[in-house]
């Protein structure tokens, strides 16, 4: 009997509310975090770096990390861009494996990722566009200019952040990989 009175003092309806407005919340805060972007790759790296240049990181330290979790195996080139102002014209070599770019929004997602292929040098050219960008520009034969002959990827990002990745192979290779990240190139397209 006292089981029964108790079950019948329990408002049920607040029971069942309760984990469904509890989910609800769940749901609100994951979504809210999730297009929270003020401590994102992007923002750290454009203040601390020129944007639409590329910039060859120091080697990673304890005390010289760029962004947490960089790995210290490795050497970095990075341009934060922006292409509010026109298209980006991203171009890097790939010299061996463990070679890597990868173009990435402000809010981190992947726009484009490439790794060296084993035993051949690998050239990479992208263009950056605004996301927004539907008119990508007259052809080149419409003009009577003759068509490019390196083929020319387009990706879509209004901010973000290229990252080329080289492994580090010992103190005999460091100036050879430094000299081919400094070639790693971050420019407004001039078409």
């Amino acid at each position: 009997m006292k089981l029964r009175a108790f079950l019948d003092r329990i408002d049920w309806r607040l029971v069942f509310a309760f984990p469904l407005a509890t989910a609800v919340v769940h749901l609100i805060a994951t979504f809210a975090a999730m297009n929270d972007t003020s401590a994102s790759a992007y923002a750290q790296l454009a203040g601390a770096l020129p944007v639409n240049t590329m910039s060859v990181l120091e080697t990673v330290a304890p005390d010289r990390q760029p962004l947490p979790f960089v790995s210290s195996d490795a050497r970095y080139a990075i341009c934060p861009f922006d292409t509010s102002e026109g298209k980006l014209d991203v171009r890097a070599e790939l010299p061996n494996l463990g070679w890597t770019i990868g173009v990435y929004t402000a809010d981190g997602a992947s726009a484009y990722f490439a790794a060296a292929e084993p035993g051949r040098r690998t050239s990479v050219s992208v263009v950056v566009v605004p996301e927004d960008d539907r008119f990508l520009g007259v052809s080149p034969q419409a003009i009577g200019k003759a068509p490019s002959t390196e083929p020319q990827l387009m990706v879509a990002a209004r901010k973000g952040i290229v990252v080329v990745r080289a492994p580090d192979r010992g103190a005999p290779y460091k100036s050879a990989d430094e000299v081919v990240l400094a070639k790693a190139s971050c420019a407004r397209s001039k078409v």
